[in-house]
């Protein structure tokens, strides 16, 4: 299984879901709409190059990239691709999430709707690293991973 992604699409009017590893669809959504879900009203606040995260999922690992988006009505809410990451380090998932990048801020956009999102990040996958990375953890590029503290709304 390589890159799906889960979140809100310009071209769609609700949340958007492709390629995740069973189960992980309500994983993720709980975790961004605890953790990001208020700064994607203030995608100027995002750092460049979104929010890379890696996430406990069972017996495994799996790396995001998020940046802030909207559905077609205007609700924010982030977009992020989703890959396993099992005994991946940050350099890893830092070169994966820069792979998906493009297509992500596409999509993000309106470029890109859902069926070309996916053809797009289907392919690309996390290398194993020698140092595996212990989830939970989030970081932007150039900054070392940290525990995650919720965003408040206000």
């Amino acid at each position: 299984m390589a890159t799906g992604f889960f979140g809100k699409l310009p071209a769609r009017g609700d949340f958007v879901t492709r390629g995740l590893p069973p189960g992980a669809r309500p994983m993720v959504d709980r975790w961004l709409t605890r953790m990001l879900a208020p700064l994607a009203r203030q995608p100027e606040d995002w750092p460049a190059g979104g929010f890379r995260a890696l996430l406990g999922h069972g017996d495994e690992a799996l790396a995001l990239l998020i940046l802030p988006s909207r559905d077609t009505s205007g609700r924010e809410f982030p977009l992020a691709a989703v890959s396993p990451a099992t005994a991946a380090g940050q350099a890893e998932i830092d070169h994966w999430a820069d792979q998906a990048l493009t297509a992500l801020d596409r999509a993000c956009r309106g470029d890109l709707d859902a069926d070309d999102l996916a053809a797009v990040l289907d392919p690309l996958a996390v290398a194993a690293g020698q140092t595996a990375l212990t989830p939970p953890l989030i970081w932007a590029v150039g900054q070392p991973p940290t525990e995650p503290v919720a965003v408040s709304s206000g």
